[in-house]
């Protein structure tokens, strides 16, 4: 196999094991044995497990992006608010790992939600939500009378109570009375639509250019971030 081939196995088998067993559990030598690869070309690529999870991090975030992305693009009703939360659970419902990122799953990444420059410890900046309502409001695909800083702040103060959900269940009895993330999607998705449709309907096609550009965006600004702590390590390796 190529050299892009090669990483993309290391990186298959780590997201694997990472979800199969967890951070803890993970080690460069079952990496290495699973593509059946000598470990010396592992670390020739990624220098540490941490920096092998970053990159398994990456892949999948932006794999969840694209899938995001598509099911937007495909939705007829795409361009509401509710139609982000339809893509949200249609995307996660392929992709476990993603489904544990967004949950900032204990079981699964343990100490690494931790780790000091982390995809975990960055924290978006305060106004992009209110930056994307903003737009939308001006696209006509909210409504005009919506209160955009009080609907960004409630947005963001429900966005922890909605990542638990998609936490993996433990081994003990099930909690019936804890919905699933699903059902939490699908709610979210009714009160999105009743609250903050106009009453002439939402404009779909400028809503689903703003939610496709920004999806883009971050794509790109992801990429760039990535790449630069990349190159950051690899220096840092060769001092």
């Amino acid at each position: 196999m190529n050299e892009y081939e090669r990483e993309q196995a290391i990186l298959d088998a780590a997201a694997d094991l990472l979800i199969r067993y967890g951070y803890h559990k993970l080690t460069m030598g079952a990496v290495a044995d699973a593509v059946d690869l000598h470990r010396g070309l592992v670390y020739l690529r990624f220098t540490s497990k941490d920096d092998l999870v970053d990159a398994v991090v990456a892949r999948e975030l932006d794999r969840y992006a694209l899938a995001w992305r598509d099911l937007v693009a495909a939705d007829p009703e795409g361009g509401s608010m509710g139609s982000m939360a339809r893509a949200m659970t249609g995307a996660l419902k392929t992709l476990p790992l993603a489904s544990a990122i967004v949950a900032r799953d204990e079981q699964v990444f343990g100490r690494y939600l931790r780790k000091a420059g982390s995809h975990f410890q960055q924290r978006p900046k305060p106004t992009r939500t209110r930056e994307f309502l903003d737009a939308m409001q001006a696209a006509g695909a909210i409504r005009r009378d919506v209160d955009t800083r009080a609907m960004a702040f409630i947005a963001d103060a429900l966005t922890p109570a909605i990542r638990r959900t998609f936490e993996r269940a433990d081994d003990g009895p099930d909690d019936d009375d804890r919905p699933t993330s699903e059902q939490v999607l699908e709610a979210l998705v009714d009160i999105l639509d009743r609250t903050l449709t106009p009453p002439s309907g939402a404009d779909l096609a400028a809503g689903k250019a703003i939610l496709l550009d920004g999806v883009d965006r971050a794509r790109a600004d992801f990429a760039a971030r990535y790449r630069r702590a990349d190159r950051a390590g690899e220096a840092g390796d060769h001092e």
